[in-house]
């Protein structure tokens, strides 16, 4: 059965989950890329370094942005919202990076954990997790969500 989640399970898809999609337009280009992000009363934060997505959100900070939670091919929800990226500085910044470390280091592995055959961590991600990323909010302004179950 295909239906429209509720708010409050648009809410919940969006807490719940860490791995989102972003997607901006902007010279005629559209770009959509992963990203981790924490959810908080209605604002998606993430940090990221400079690159194609912010140059595009700079120009553009008009952004969608996509989770799903999909547990089978006929089992899955997926909320869709828009808002405005903006970047942050100082100590809202500072909070951010804290709260983004609360709920996502917990979930990265330890160095131990990684296969040999893996390789290194990539330096474009070593990079973030050292104090040079930037810090972003996304203010949603309008959501929507489908299921099927």
């Amino acid at each position: 059965m295909l239906g429209e989640l509720s708010l409050s399970e648009i809410e919940s898809v969006l807490t719940q989950n860490v791995v989102g999609r972003l997607g901006t337009h902007a010279d005629g280009k559209v770009y959509i890329v992963p990203v981790t992000y924490v959810y908080e009363a209605g604002v998606v934060y993430g940090h990221t370094t400079e690159g194609l997505k912010v140059e595009l959100l700079r120009k553009n900070p008009q952004c969608c942005f996509e989770v799903d939670e999909i547990k089978a091919i006929a089992n899955w929800q997926s909320v869709i919202a828009w808002g405005r990226f903006e970047e942050l500085q100082g100590n809202e910044a500072a909070r951010v990076l804290e709260k983004i470390s609360a709920k996502l280091l917990p979930l990265l592995p330890s160095e131990t954990s990684y296969a040999s055959r893996m390789g290194p961590t990539s330096a474009g991600r070593t990079s973030t997790q050292l104090g040079n990323s930037i810090v972003y909010r996304i203010v949603l302004t309008e959501k929507t969500g489908r299921y099927e179950r």
